[in-house]
């Protein structure tokens, strides 16, 4: 699956966490959240940064005592921009991940390490090759037929 039909398929199934999903269809996926959360990161900073103006030179500017010193226009603006790439881009990076995580045979429940700060885990897990055939979790992404057990 290329970049494009990975980047169109996250985002038509932006809240599904049901099913499987290809390697190639995360890694692009995340690839692309990531080359996009950079640029919305930089924008944020230079929000945060407009927000104080750079101006706390000493205890009468410190924003705790003399809340005016904050420019609540950009400061907000910043919050609102981080809310909508979360919307729009880390909702569908969890239900592709969750997809993932169930093509390799895995329950979508190794997610909750990125609460305790083990992201690595299930970004590691995601690198496992998904079961040929259907599994639990729904038929093959790649279209491949089931292989039935060998009979004695």
């Amino acid at each position: 699956m290329g970049p494009g039909a990975a980047i169109g398929r996250c985002l038509r199934q932006w809240g599904t966490f049901g099913g499987r999903a290809r390697r190639s269809e995360f890694w692009w996926f995340a690839g692309f959240t990531w080359a996009v959360a950079i640029p919305v990161a930089i924008a944020f900073a230079v929000m945060w940064g407009l927000a104080f103006d750079g101006s706390l030179s000493g205890p009468a500017d410190d924003p705790s005592i003399n809340p005016d010193v904050v420019n609540t226009g950009w400061l907000s603006a910043g919050l609102l921009l981080l809310l909508a790439q979360f919307l729009v881009l880390g909702v569908p990076l969890l239900a592709v991940q969750a997809r993932r995580l169930h093509d390799a045979g895995m329950p979508a429940l190794w997610m909750l390490l990125h609460l305790v700060g083990l992201s690595i885990v299930p970004l590691v897990l995601c690198l496992v090759p998904g079961q040929r055939g259907s599994n639990r979790f729904g038929p093959d992404p790649t279209g491949a037929p089931s292989v039935a057990p060998a009979t004695r």
